[in-house]
């Protein structure tokens, strides 16, 4: 008997605070939710709030002989990308994988700790995007007020069974 495997996954998650005043990471993890199913987990609990502005760089990168940058590498403010979320067409599709699982979905300010609960990727993901198979890194870089605070790394690996 032959699973189907989700040709999309989470396969490491790296949580980085740069400022330990600023912000507590309470949890970063993947956790198996299931047979082939992952969960991530992460909760930052923020000292101090509130979150008036805040500026997240999101660069992909591909597994070729190491990480190298693939596509897209772009710097966003999070309170303008809220109030129009078509001007930042891939932040918009990581935003969608990301706002069931999340409780930031409003503009500034943020009054509360970032939480994102058992997301869990799905092949509807990647089908707007073609990105052929292999390894990628999604990586997160946060700044408020004008300091940088710390970083988030997803690691997913992209399986179709061919190339695109």
């Amino acid at each position: 008997m032959k699973f189907k495997t989700n040709p999309i996954g989470v396969v490491n998650i790296k949580c980085t605070c740069y400022e330990k005043s600023f912000c507590e990471l309470k949890r970063c993890e993947l956790k198996v939710l299931g047979r082939g199913i992952v969960g991530l987990f992460l909760h930052a609990q923020a000292h101090q709030l509130p979150i008036n502005s805040s500026t997240c760089i999101l660069s992909l990168y591909r597994r070729f002989n190491g990480y190298r940058p693939f596509l897209y590498n772009m710097t966003v403010d999070i309170c303008s990308f809220f109030k129009n979320r078509k001007r930042y067409p891939f932040v918009d599709l990581v935003y969608d994988a990301i706002k069931n699982f999340s409780n930031v979905n409003h503009s500034c300010p943020h009054n509360h700790d970032i939480i994102v609960n058992r997301m869990v990727l799905n092949d509807n993901m990647i089908v707007k995007v073609p990105f052929p198979s292999g390894f990628y890194k999604l990586m997160f870089i946060l700044k408020t007020d004008g300091i940088w605070r710390g970083e988030v790394e997803v690691y997913v690996e992209v399986n179709l069974g061919y190339d695109r």
